[in-house]
C-alpha cells in the first residue's frame, strides 16, 4: 500500500511541476481547439462517495509527452492486444462495416466491443460480462499506426486529438466506480 502512494504522490508531483512549468510558458500554436484534458475520479467507499478532479492544460500534456524516448507509435502488432482478445486490424474492420446509428460489432471472451467510425474518430465501447464499461474516441490513425506495421508521431498523436475537438475522450465505469478523461475547449 505504501508503495502505491509513493507512486501517486510521485505522479502527482510530476504533473505538478509540469503544470507550473506551463503555466509560464506561451501556449503551443499549434492546437487550436483543445485546451487541456480534465480527469473525474468517483469512487464509492460505502455510503460515501469519493470525488477527485484536476485539469492537464494540454501545453503540459505536450511537454510531457517531449519528455518521452519514444518518437512514434506504430509497429507490425501481428500477435493480438492484451491476452489474445482483439487485433487493431479487427477494430478497423469493424469501424468498416459501421453505419450511422449502428456500430460494428466484435464478441470476444465474455467482451462486447463495439466499434463507430466517426469522421477521423473511432467510437470503441466495451462491456464484459462483469458490468465493466470502457468508452473510448481515438483518432483513427493510432489504431492505423498500430496495423500493417505504419506508425504516427507523438507530435502528430497530439495534434489529431486537437482536431477531435471537446469531449469524453476515455470514461471508465466498473460498478459504483468511474474515471472519465474528458477534452476541454479552448
Amino acid at each position: 500500500m505504501r508503495e502505491v502512494r509513493a507512486v501517486v504522490i510521485g505522479l502527482v508531483v510530476v504533473v505538478l511541476a509540469a503544470m507550473a512549468y506551463a503555466f509560464w510558458q506561451r501556449p503551443a500554436k499549434q492546437f487550436h481547439r483543445i485546451g487541456g484534458y480534465r480527469v473525474d475520479i468517483q469512487k464509492r467507499e460505502g455510503d460515501s462517495r469519493k470525488h477527485v478532479s484536476f485539469r492537464i492544460p494540454i501545453v503540459a500534456v505536450a511537454r510531457i509527452a517531449s519528455f518521452v524516448p519514444l518518437h512514434d507509435i506504430g509497429g507490425n502488432w501481428d500477435s493480438d492486444w492484451g491476452r489474445g482478445e482483439i487485433t487493431s486490424r479487427e477494430i478497423l474492420d469493424a469501424a468498416g462495416k459501421s453505419e450511422p446509428g449502428k456500430p460494428g460489432v466484435i464478441e470476444r471472451n465474455g467482451a462486447h466491443i463495439e466499434v463507430s467510425a466517426d469522421g477521423t474518430a473511432l467510437d470503441i465501447h466495451v462491456r464484459d460480462d462483469w458490468g465493466k464499461k470502457v468508452a473510448v474516441r481515438l483518432p483513427r490513425a493510432l489504431i492505423e499506426g498500430l496495423t500493417d506495421g505504419k506508425s504516427i508521431s507523438i507530435s502528430d498523436l497530439l495534434r489529431r486529438l486537437d482536431e477531435l475537438g471537446p469531449g469524453d475522450v476515455v470514461r471508465v465505469e466498473d460498478g459504483d466506480n468511474e474515471v472519465t478523461i474528458s477534452a476541454e475547449p479552448k
